[in-house]
């Protein structure tokens, strides 16, 4: 009878064991499938779906780069320093110092000049959305500049915008999860505007 409880002592001890190491995995796993699941909305998705942050949709694309536009190249002098304070929250942070630098001159060139800038943004059915090297995106499109100077219409130019732009985490401030990397504006034909033909 000894001999039995010795050897039943050890197989109630890993029974003990397992029974309690079984409830604690239990009331962990409970905790994790009651717990929220994090929710990530993507402005340009267009039902419900898992949207993985490298695989953005075009219409996110679309959408970012027409947005991006219409705060860099649309101002008044009052608007400026507004707008280009917009523009730095979507620039890569590797970016961010020429790029504070390019839009302090040119928004002290506005406010002494009183230049403003109106831009004519296409449908983004329009624009263009490409992969490009090192897990860039490429968004391009051709939109109408006016470019006023205190109030006179000065010229009228048809402008093509490209923007390199790297996935990134969405945020409050960026909910599209994208950063301009680079930009290329390129004149594809200007008309100058005399005063009198506004």
């Amino acid at each position: 009878m000894r001999m039995i409880n010795l050897q039943l002592r050890p197989t109630l001890f890993l029974v003990g064991v397992l029974v309690l190491s079984s409830a604690v995995l239990s009331v962990a796993l409970a905790v994790s499938a009651l717990r929220p699941r994090p929710i990530v909305i993507v402005p340009g998705a267009e039902n419900r779906q898992v949207v993985v942050p490298e695989q953005i949709p075009d219409a996110a694309v679309k959408k970012f780069g027409l947005l991006y536009l219409s705060y860099f190249d649309a101002y008044t002098p009052t608007t400026i320093e507004e707008r280009s304070n917009y523009v730095l929250r979507l620039v890569a942070p590797e970016q961010l110092e020429a790029v504070v630098k390019s839009l302090s001159e040119r928004a002290t060139f506005v406010v002494r000049a009183r230049e403003s800038c109106t831009l004519v943004l296409p449908l983004p059915e329009a624009c263009g959305v490409a992969s490009v090297a090192n897990g860039l995106i490429r968004f391009s499109t051709v939109a109408e500049r006016r470019i006023l100077i205190a109030g006179s219409l000065k010229s009228v130019e048809q402008v093509e915008y490209v923007l390199d732009l790297r996935p990134a985490l969405p945020s409050e401030v960026d909910p599209y999860g994208l950063v301009v990397v680079r930009q290329s504006i390129r004149s594809r034909g200007q008309a100058q505007v005399d005063d009198d033909r506004r």
